[in-house]
């Protein structure tokens, strides 16, 4: 009967002159595979997700059998086309050329035999110049002893690697690393693109010669961030342009990246403090712990498993293994007075140079994102032509860059994926410095005023939280009748806002939840580098005589404090 059948919908496909599906073709072959009493057995084969093309993108397809066999069954694949059409990938769970196919294959075993396996094709770079699509067929066929699959007969699955020579025309690719999970990306704010898989691939539209493109994340994987290498943007020049994304695990708060979704509150039992890096000797040599030299580190930022610091007099950014606590450089840059990170670069602001610039973790590349080197001013736009005066500190909620542009009083905005500055609607600043974001609200401290100001991301809604706006050290309950004393760095966990204040020379924590009770954590026993205690005082010493104008950071586990008057990294202890 089963003949019958598959004579009856050949004659169908015949009939109604069209070419046959891969789903029929599939099924045809199923059906034909029975065509031998022995083989009562069939594949079970899913639709292609795509098409190839010459750049070498990849498609995928599945296959089962319908029952689990008595015997091993062993799939043989086969590209019709391999020079001008695509390569099957030859990575589990497809095996390498060898017996008993002497081509790629699949194995399944008796237990396993319906659970879906994925097959993948990469495309091939045909002729050059020849504007035509290649067809071409995949053939999958049986190696086996087990009697229900032994004589099936060879299924085919068409694929279609697309051309890319188009004259006058080419196409924005990108290169995605390390992706693990689902991660959409747009086209000038309209074309998407889908990917879950790392390597080479293109948006579907090809574009004019000179067109321009910015290519933005719209949705990252669920425990990682993607974020750009180099430039999202620009213009086609005669050649397809190709935008590089690297994906960490993580998620990026506070400018810096967690390990969690949702930020922990750190332990509260802080106990003392202790020397990671630096002697208290200035200097820019490279080396482990006390034996590297800093001079004047004055910001700092985490990933979780490296510190970035911004080594102001040393014009360099630094690295610091958490592990070992080794030093080395990761890139010079003039000037350099905060930085941020999402794991894939770092950002940092070049205070006496009027410029913001995103350094790649991985290769140290230098990309300008706001402002112009030597040219103070206050302007907003593109790369190119926005204006920064005397920028400080930043942060980033992965998408946009919050910069405290100091000379100016004003907080600047900067999309990552465009680099376009504007201004928020940030009012009464005084030689404001430290900034942080939760991804809805700014935290700014507003040093001048002796305050800290609150800025909500949706609403614009601006308040101060902490500080009477007269200098002083007194804790209360509610944060707008405590004083403070120039707050300057801030950083926060899921519950509390933590400040170093400058003049104040005191650790500080105020709650994020109203009323914003702010309390003292620790002051020096006086200044100078000794570990030790931390309290009011404790036995620790840490600052300089007149000054603790410097920034600290959090991993989710530990406060980190970048010492720059002492010329060393800290970090405080339970």
């Amino acid at each position: 009967m089963k003949p019958f059948l598959y004579l009856i919908l050949l004659g169908f496909v015949s009939f109604c002159n069209v070419k046959p599906t891969q789903g029929v073709l599939a099924l045809l072959s199923s059906v034909n595979s029975s065509s031998s009493e022995a083989a009562t057995g069939s594949l079970v084969v899913s639709a292609i997700s795509g098409n190839i093309n010459e750049f070498g993108v990849r498609a995928n397809f599945t296959v089962a059998l319908s029952e689990n066999p008595e015997k091993s069954v062993y799939l043989c694949l086969e590209s019709s086309d391999t020079a001008n059409g695509g390569t099957i990938v030859e990575s589990a769970p497809v095996f390498s050329a060898s017996t008993p196919c002497n081509k790629s294959y699949l194995e399944f075993s008796p237990t396993g035999g319906t659970v879906p396996q994925t097959v993948t094709i990469e495309g091939a770079r045909g002729t050059v110049g020849v504007q035509t699509d290649t067809s071409y067929t995949i053939s999958i066929s049986s190696s086996t002893e087990d009697s229900s699959f032994k004589n099936l007969s060879t299924v085919t699955v068409g694929v279609i690697n697309k051309n890319i020579d188009i004259p006058g025309y080419y196409f924005v690719r990108v290169f995605i690393k390390n992706l693990n999970g689902n991660l959409i990306l747009k086209n000038n704010g309209s074309e998407t693109l889908s990917l879950n898989s790392s390597g080479y691939n293109n948006f579907a539209t090809a574009l004019t010669d000179l067109s321009a493109y910015s290519v933005s994340v719209v949705t990252q994987p669920s425990t990682q961030v993607c974020s750009v290498e180099g430039s999202p943007f620009g213009n086609l020049a005669s050649a397809h342009a190709v935008v590089t994304f690297d994906c960490v695990s993580g998620f990026v708060f506070n400018g810096t990246l967690f390990s969690t979704p949702n930020p922990p509150t750190l332990n509260q039992s802080f106990a003392s403090l202790v020397t990671l890096s630096g002697d208290g000797t200035s200097g820019s040599n490279n080396g482990i712990g006390t034996a590297a030299h800093f001079n004047n580190p004055i910001a700092i930022a985490t990933d979780g498993q490296n510190l970035f610091l911004a080594d102001l007099t040393s014009n360099l950014i630094r690295k610091q293994n958490l592990g070992d606590n080794s030093v080395t450089t990761l890139a010079a840059n003039p000037g350099p007075h905060g930085i941020a990170t999402d794991g894939v670069n770092v950002y940092v602001t070049s205070y006496n140079n009027h410029t913001v610039n995103k350094i790649n973790i991985s290769t140290g590349t230098i990309t300008l994102m706001a402002g112009a080197a030597g040219v103070s001013g206050d302007v907003d736009g593109g790369i190119g032509t926005s204006r920064l005066n005397t920028p400080t500190y930043l942060t980033t909620d992965g998408i946009n860059l919050f910069v405290t542009d100091r000379a100016n009083n004003k907080i600047k905005k900067i999309v990552i994926a465009t680099g376009v500055t504007s201004s928020l609607s940030v009012t009464g600043m005084n030689n404001a410095n430290g900034i942080t974001t939760d991804g809805n609200d700014l935290y700014i401290a507003n040093s001048g005023n002796h305050t800290i100001l609150k800025y909500n991301l949706t609403s614009s809604l601006q308040s101060i939280v902490a500080g009477t706006g007269a200098s002083g050290n007194s804790d209360n309950s509610t944060g707008i009748s405590a004083t403070l004393d120039s707050p300057y760095g801030l950083t926060m966990d899921g519950s509390f806002l933590y400040l170093l204040e400058g003049s104040g020379k005191s650790f500080r924590k105020m709650s994020l939840s109203s009323p914003n009770g702010i309390t003292t954590i620790a002051t020096p026993q006086s200044a100078g580098l000794l570990d030790g205690t931390i309290g009011i005082p404790g036995t620790s010493r840490f600052c300089n005589a007149s000054n603790c104008d410097t920034s600290i950071t959090t991993d989710g586990n530990f406060i980190f404090f970048s010492d720059r008057h002492n010329h060393s990294i800290r970090k405080i202890l339970y």
